[in-house]
């Protein structure tokens, strides 16, 4: 039997029918009574400083447990912060729920009215589906299939705006259950076309993609390229799938120079592309301009015009998908190409080559990154910003397991790690391990504000800054395009006076050799860390590439 309600009860009630536990943001005014419900019931709210750390928040908590979170914010300025953090989760694809407020029916599309936008219009182009809940009889339906539609193949975002009025309204409607979507099996007509066209390959190469670790299939595909000794590379966000040391890892694609890869990439007359996302890394590059044909495995079909030659694609469930190709191509094994072993010797002659020494003021990114490796257990959890440091981070920082290492890729925006650092250790407070968030001293400031965020929660983390004093990625595009950059450089906070200002930890590194300690000490540490270090990004091995 059906129960009157407000709006905002509904809307809630929803959401924890669907499975929703966690929101994060900043409400305002027109949120009242929907924080109200959320208050009355089992949903934790996560209260932040900022909207676009609250949807990162959010995104983090969608990648580390395949399900989706909230993240809310109030109408008008409120849901335009928003939106970046929610971009982000629908071009990585993780599961997300952003709920927005919107003023009363009544003036929510006047021409012009205070604080009111179009929030559906607004939200369309960057999520999975965008409604504006009008209709109290309509919600239980919109909201359970908007929830679903987030981790549906390739997972994303949506978007729920609740106007005032309907929140207030009493209502007579319960939520709808939610049934759980079993993932496709692929087509055998396909598994069969894909199998012929790999056993005619003399030097294949498997392309992992982030859509192995949404699929938790990392050990099903580790199975199957040992069983086929064809070699593995991966993007960054896939990367850690085979351990440093397995002779089948090629370690990653995509760094904005030619590196030892990208041989072993031009050699390979076939590329099998295992849920590989073409906003990972352009397929074109991929292919040598779409000359290496491809086989693709994927949870659901990609656009036709992602730019590579398509020889078979299997559509289905990944972890299904390989199992057939590995029993259809039982008893098949590849010599391992002398271009993929070239590559692989030459990352590993880079990775344990020392630059930086022990007294040195200053240290090279790679030996940074070098140590940090040591200190790492399977457990651990790292966030990259992005930046320069989010190329050194993919290429040389080499993860202990599948889906370590969480890296701003898709919309690549900046500000991400600090704020996703903090959802992570606040999610995995209980589990072993530690959360390190490594940021540029541009990105990092993009969500200063939520260190405060951290300190009330009370959640142990490291956050590392590399001082470089300027915007290096970007300055580095304008030198080799134009042989001379414009105004880049800023100036930095005190990072003690900072560090104090929030109740975090300070631990400025000034000498090299002193880098491992720190570590450990942040690592023992109860609470937020802040360390601070000065890097530098040239790489006088890049010229061996």
């Amino acid at each position: 039997m059906s129960v009157e309600k407000t709006g905002a009860q509904l809307f809630i009630g929803c959401l924890e029918t669907a499975g929703i536990d966690t929101i994060y943001g900043v409400p305002g005014e027109e949120n009242t009574d929907v924080m109200l419900a959320i208050e009355a019931s089992d949903i934790r709210f996560v209260l932040t400083r900022h909207e676009q750390a609250a949807a990162f928040m959010a995104s983090v908590y969608g990648r580390l447990t395949g399900r989706p979170a909230a993240c809310l914010s109030t109408l008008g300025p409120g849901a335009t912060n928003l939106l970046t953090g929610v971009a982000d989760a629908t071009l990585d694809f993780a599961p997300l729920v952003a709920i927005t407020a919107q003023a009363d029916r009544s003036r929510a599309f006047l021409s012009e009215s205070h604080q009111v936008i179009d929030l559906e219009a607004l939200f369309q182009p960057v999520t999975k589906a965008s409604h504006t809940l009008t209709n109290a009889s309509a919600m239980a339906g919109v909201i359970a299939q908007a929830v679903r539609l987030t981790t549906a193949p390739r997972p994303g975002a949506v978007h729920l705006s609740l106007p005032e009025d309907l929140a207030k309204q009493t209502v007579n409607h319960t939520p709808l259950p939610q049934p759980d979507t079993p993932d496709p099996l692929p087509a055998p007509q396909a598994v069969l076309a894909a199998i012929a066209q790999i056993k005619q390959a003399s030097r294949p190469l498997i392309m992992a993609g982030n859509g192995v670790i949404r699929a938790n299939a990392s050990d099903m595909l580790t199975y199957l390229a040992e069983s086929l000794n064809i070699p593995v590379a991966t993007s960054f966000m896939a990367s850690g799938i085979l351990p440093k040391d397995h002779p089948l890892n090629l370690f990653c694609v995509g760094q904005p120079f030619r590196d030892h890869i990208d041989t072993a990439l031009e050699d390979a007359d076939l590329i099998i592309a295992i849920g590989f996302d073409p906003i990972e890394y352009p397929p074109q590059a991929l292919t040598d301009g779409g000359r290496i044909p491809v086989v693709a495995l994927n949870a659901a079909p990609l656009g036709a015009d992602v730019g590579w030659s398509l020889g078979a694609e299997i559509i289905g469930g990944l972890g299904a998908s390989l199992k057939a190709i590995a029993a259809g191509l039982d008893g098949h094994e590849w010599d391992l190409a002398p271009a993929a072993k070239q590559a692989r010797a030459a990352m590993l002659d880079d990775l344990t080559t020392s630059r930086t020494n022990t007294d040195d003021t200053t240290f090279y990114a790679e030996d940074i990154l070098r140590t940090v490796e040591t200190t790492l257990t399977a457990q651990d959890t790292v966030f990259s910003g992005v930046g320069t440091h989010k190329m050194k981070v993919a290429r040389s920082l080499i993860p202990k397991r599948a889906g370590q290492i969480i890296i701003a890729n898709g919309l690549a925006g900046m500000g991400l790690a600090l704020p996703g650092a903090i959802a992570a250790a606040d999610l995995l407070r209980d589990k072993d391990g530690h959360v390190l968030a490594i940021c540029g001293d541009g990105d990092v400031m993009m969500n200063i504000q939520d260190m405060e965020t951290a300190t009330r929660l009370g959640t142990p983390l490291t956050v590392m800054v590399w001082e470089d004093g300027g915007y290096g990625l970007i300055k580095a595009k304008q030198e080799d395009e134009a042989d001379t950059h414009t105004p880049l450089a800023f100036g930095n906070p005190d990072w003690a006076d900072l560090a104090r200002a929030f109740a975090w930890h300070h631990l400025p590194v000034t000498r090299f050799g002193d880098l491992s300690d720190a570590l450990a000490n942040a690592r023992a540490h109860d609470g937020p860390v802040l360390m601070t270090l000065q890097v530098r990004y040239d790489d006088p091995l890049r010229d061996r590439a």
